[in-house]
């Protein structure tokens, strides 16, 4: 077992058996010998509602991945290739598109009894976003190993810093550039309009986007600072909680060692304590037999006597 291998086990179990399960796994690690293979297991997170959506999905219902996947790559073609009126067409089923894979999301989280919030389908939603918005992010929803939500700015690479566990080359790396924008138009069109606009104006309107761009941009790396500093001290609470739930298992293990030693103990005990009653009874039953043949030597004895004493009566009569 390597730490891929069991990061596949561990996130493709339900939430409320994740510490167990990752304790477990990280405990066979270590009693075979692998400390630091355990150490790693043990550092696991736990995935988050919208990103164990995603991970049952891709675990369950691939089909559903594949097709935010391939209908992504078909989108980002049609901007790479300039093809104006696909990349509509498939702008206009976009939405769609994320609305039947959400529902499939949260249709198998309620089949396997684990229904999701509003906002951890917002979550899936977003993540899914991403997902057809960037090769990186679509690679990484593939793994099913996916620790908490993406998305998408839509003017930078989803950020896959710390989003699959056990991520191996490929699996969390930004490949290309998000779909932000309809592609160009034909060198033909670019021409008239550059023709008819004035110079100054269109430097203005590409100098504006390009600040609301960046603003947006700035606010989105502030929003994400933020969210990293909420994760990261939520992820130590949880952390140490998880440390004490290993410590109250091992507690446990311990306590069911010594119990089933005791009733081990208790069962020899028994089996002694029936051997002596048997004994007891046996020994009971000699010594009933033993006062039974006392008792008739007794009345043997004294009719005996009794006779001695008669005869030693007539010998002293006759002397």
């Amino acid at each position: 077992m390597d730490l891929r291998e069991a990061a596949h086990r561990l996130y493709a179990v339900m939430p409320r058996e994740f510490t167990a399960e990752r304790t477990a796994l990280a405990r066979k690690a270590k009693d075979q010998g692998d400390n630091d293979l355990a150490k790693d297991i043990a550092g696991l997170p736990k995935p988050a509602a919208g990103a164990w959506a995603i991970n049952m999905l891709a675990q369950h219902r691939p089909e559903v991945i594949d097709g935010v996947v391939r209908f992504g790559a078909s989108l980002r073609e049609a901007q790479a290739g300039g093809d104006a009126e696909a990349f509509r067409e498939l702008g206009q089923q976009r939405q769609g598109r994320l609305g039947a894979a959400v529902h499939e999301a949260k249709d198998l989280a309620s089949m396997l009894g684990t229904p999701l919030s509003a906002a951890a389908a917002a979550d899936a939603e977003q993540t899914l976003r991403a997902a057809m918005a960037d090769a990186g992010a679509a690679s990484a929803v593939a793994t099913g190993r996916l620790v908490r939500g993406l998305s998408s700015s839509g003017f930078e690479a989803v950020d896959l810093t710390d989003a699959v566990a056990a991520a191996g080359p490929g699996e969390a790396t930004a490949a290309e550039s998000p779909v932000v924008a309809p592609p160009a138009k034909p060198a033909a069109a670019r021409k008239e309009k550059k023709a008819s606009a004035p110079p100054a104006r269109k430097k203005e309107a590409g100098e504006q986007a390009t600040s609301l761009a960046e603003r947006r941009a700035a606010k989105k790396r502030e929003q994400l600072g933020e969210a990293r500093s909420e994760f990261e001290a939520a992820d130590k609470q949880a952390r140490e909680a998880e440390d004490a739930a290993s410590k109250a298992w091992d507690t446990v293990k311990d306590l069911e060692e010594r119990r089933k030693a005791l009733e081990s103990e208790i069962a020899d005990a028994r089996k002694i304590l029936a051997a002596l009653e048997a004994e007891l009874i046996g020994t009971t039953r000699d010594a009933e037999t033993a006062e039974s043949a006392r008792k008739q030597a007794v009345r043997t004895a004294t009719q005996q006597r009794r006779a001695a004493d008669q005869v030693q009566r007539r010998v002293d009569r006759l002397s």
